[in-house]
């Protein structure tokens, strides 16, 4: 929701990105001029939004506050690429996107398994072991039948 509020404020100011990084157009982050943000301008714009929310969070007076932690783009780029994986994304696909040389970086150090991924992956292993015991039930029960 906050990237489609960039975009549109984006729009309203005239601001268009017309770069391009291999083959990728219409960035997001972006400056003033339409050019993409540096890495550590973004950072910068991040720990602000941290701490400011942290503030907030702090002059609320609660007892055990919710605070955000620290974190960088790069760690939005492994968010990113988990949330990839949790959607069904074939590998290669991510790979080629990151830019990693092999499949086996991006899923060894760009990918973490969340606890709803495991859930949901445990579920599906449920219904197919299920699945299969129906099967093997009605094939029990047919070749029962053909023997009467």
């Amino acid at each position: 929701m906050a990237f489609m509020e960039e975009k549109r404020c984006q729009e309203l100011g005239g601001i268009s990105c017309d770069v391009t990084v291999d083959g990728y157009r219409n960035f997001i982050f972006t400056n003033r001029f339409g050019n993409l943000q540096h890495q550590g301008t973004l950072n910068k714009a991040l720990r602000r939004i941290i701490r400011d929310c942290n503030d907030k969070q702090l002059l609320k007076g609660k007892k055990n506050p919710v605070l955000l932690p620290n974190f960088s783009c790069h760690s939005l780029r492994h968010t990113f690429t988990t949330r990839l994986v949790e959607a069904g994304v074939n590998i290669k696909v991510i790979q080629e996107l990151c830019g990693h040389s092999r499949s086996d970086v991006t899923l060894d150090i760009y990918t973490t398994v969340t606890k709803e991924l495991k859930q949901r992956e445990f579920d599906n292993f449920e219904a197919k072991l299920k699945q299969q015991k129906q099967e093997w039930v009605q094939a029990l029960e047919s070749t029962e039948a053909g023997e009467e």
